[in-house]
């Protein structure tokens, strides 16, 4: 079983089998649902706007434009990429 230590500052460190199974990274915000009997799931909410937008830039330009073509295949690119991570 996996734990941490709840802090004076109500702060804990997320264990690394914990970030291993959910596949986080900073910045990847955290979802907490209480079930009635108490218990906590914990889940990554991933697929940001500032993550598909990075999809939707030209490779190698900060800014700059794609057809439709291009950004219905970066938006279906974060879908496969987020299905993958529930997955794991």
């Amino acid at each position: 079983m996996t734990h941490s230590t709840l802090t004076s500052k109500n702060q804990t460190t997320i264990p690394k089998a914990v970030i291993k199974a959910l596949n986080l990274r900073p910045t990847d915000q955290l979802i907490y649902e209480i079930e009635p009997d108490g218990r906590v799931m914990l889940s990554a909410k991933t697929g940001t706007f500032a993550s598909v937008a990075e999809e939707l830039v030209p490779k190698g330009r900060k800014s700059g434009a794609r057809t439709v073509e291009q950004m219905k295949a970066a938006v279906k690119s974060m879908a496969r990429k987020r299905m993958n991570r529930l997955k794991e």
